[in-house]
């Protein structure tokens, strides 16, 4: 092997081809600064959720919107068909029910003809009235009793 290194230059730094070396190196470190501090821009803008926010509301509203329906439109689908269901069974049963009542009354026809259907109490003209005069005094005992409390604190 020979003595020395090869290709290397003058060590003072003179020589044409070190300028070179040193112009290109600055050249490609600004460039370098320019894209790491684009990256570094965009790094903040895309971590900035207000900005995504402002840029981006509609789309992410949208997107919540066919989010809550994807959860929410089974829930009440099926909530929907269940109460249908429901709904169909009790008037089913409602039903079964006024056919064995209809059934009895037929029973009782045959049976005596000049017989009436039993009468089911309810609610009368008297206690009708009974109620409605209730709640006349109670009202007119709560204006009272407001009155009452009013006075004092007016003087």
């Amino acid at each position: 092997m020979g003595q020395g290194t090869t290709r290397v230059v003058e060590g003072n730094g003179a020589s044409r081809r070190v300028r070179e070396l040193g112009d290109e190196i600055t050249d490609v470190r600004r460039r370098l600064d320019v894209l790491v501090t684009e990256l570094d821009r965009r790094r903040h803008n895309a971590t900035d959720w207000r900005r995504q926010l402002r840029l981006h509301g509609r789309t992410i509203a949208l997107c919540v919107l066919i989010v809550a329906v994807a959860v929410t439109g089974p829930v009440a689908l099926s909530r929907a068909r269940a109460h249908r269901r429901y709904t169909l069974a009790a008037q089913s049963f409602e039903l079964g029910r006024k056919a064995r009542r209809l059934g009895r009354a037929f029973e009782r026809i045959a049976d005596n003809p000049d017989r009436l259907a039993p009468v089911q109490a309810g609610l009368g003209l008297g206690s009708r009235t009974a109620v409605a005069v209730a709640a006349m005094i109670t009202q007119v005992l709560a204006q009272t009793v407001v009155r009452a409390i009013m006075r004092p604190r007016e003087r």
